[in-house]
Formats: structure tokens, sequence, C-alpha cells
């Protein structure tokens, strides 16, 4: 359906649709601009990886209690968006239940992957936020538009303090991918970064996985 990759999960209590939405401002606003146009929705719930801007470990949860675009210009946004409450309380009793330490706060959108340390800590500190993404800002923007409550649950992949093995931009923008290839594959000292990346990617993952099982098993708790 119009590029969208879908995948979803059903029970005798609710129906919940999970849209891929690819890296970025711009295709999680074409993803969810083309879902949300095909039926009614309930809720959206922005998740996937996020990265630490405060001290934590690899699979905390980040369910924000604001969110704020780094670039307004392209959101039109005038002000930080603030989540929806009542379904942030059920998310936050669902971490509890799946015993997951969370992040609230803010949470900041960024047009590009934040890959040095310092950089982090330094976004961290100019929007007094916990954490980052690349999506959150763009899919609460066009649910915003069209009436839909909006909240966050991600999962830490990259800590505050660390770098990540190389600039992973390489592999998103136009024209530089082959060279991101060929960076990897003749730098053999960038392999144990990259395997550590993975197995960070995987508890983060993991941990979503066993938040959503609690929190979809309270369905019939509604907000």
């Amino acid at each position: 359906m119009d590029g969208v990759k879908w995948r979803w999960w059903a029970n005798a209590s609710c129906f919940v649709a999970v849209i891929q939405t690819g890296i970025g401002w711009m295709r999680a606003q074409g993803a969810c601009e083309a879902a949300f146009d095909k039926r009614r929705w309930t809720v959206c719930i922005a998740s996937g990886f996020a990265g630490a801007l405060v001290p934590s470990q690899i699979g905390d949860l980040v369910i924000p209690e604001q969110v704020v675009c780094q670039d307004r210009g392209i959101t039109g946004l005038s002000a930080t968006m603030s989540c929806s409450a009542p379904y942030r309380l059920q998310a936050w009793n669902a971490a509890q239940l799946s015993e997951n330490t969370v992040l609230s706060g803010r949470l900041v959108t960024v047009g590009h992957i934040v890959w040095l340390a310092g950089d982090k800590q330094a976004l961290g500190r100019a929007f007094e936020a916990s954490s980052l993404d690349m999506e959150s800002a763009a899919i609460g923007t066009v649910a915003a538009r069209r009436g839909i409550p909006f909240f966050v649950v991600r999962s830490v992949s990259d800590r505050v303090e660390e770098d990540l093995p190389l600039d992973l931009n390489l592999f998103c923008r136009t024209g530089t991918f082959l060279q991101g290839v060929w960076t990897v594959a003749t730098t053999p000292g960038l392999w144990p970064g990259l395997n550590r990346l993975r197995r960070q990617k995987n508890v983060a993952s993991a941990r979503l996985t066993q938040f959503f099982e609690a929190f979809f098993s309270r369905t019939d708790e509604r907000a």
C-alpha cells in the first residue's frame, strides 16, 4: 500500500498495525500520511530505537512526556509537542509489569544520525532532553493534524557516553552509501564496534517486545 510495509497483531480485544516507516523525517511523514488516510485510528505510537542523552543502560525504555524537533523549520511547530497523558500512564504501568527502567522528560528528533558522544551530550544540554531519534516529531505532527492521540515508546540502543563505530550517515545520504560499504570492508578495526552495536540493538528490540506484550495484554483498560 503506497510503499508502506505493514505488520499486524490482533486478538479478541484490539487490532494493532505495525507500520515500518524507514529512517528519518521524510520517510516517517510519508508513511504515516499514507497509513492514516486508510482507516480510523484510536492512537498512534512512535516506536523503535533511541539514543540516550542521559546516563542509562541498553534496553531502557524511552517514554517521554514531550517531543521537540531540532529543526522546527521542518515541522512548522512553534512549541514542544506533548504526548498523550492517559496513554503514557498506560505505558508506564506496562513498563512496571515488564520490569523495565524508563527515561521520561523530553525526546528531541534530529535530522541525522548523531554518532559522537560529545554531540549527544551537547544536544541533551541544549534541549534539556533525555533521548533522541529521527522520526517521532514527524509521526506526532501527522497524528496531531488528524486528531489522533500520540505517544512514544522506544528503547535505548546507544548510550550517551559512547561513540558509534563510525559515521552511519554515510549509509543514509544520497551518494555516500558505497563509501560507507568501502569504509567498513577495508577497516577491520570497525568490526568489533559494529558487532557491539548489533548486540545492543538486539537487546533493545527484545525489551520493546517484552514491553508491548505487557502493554497489549492490558488493552481492555481504555485510556
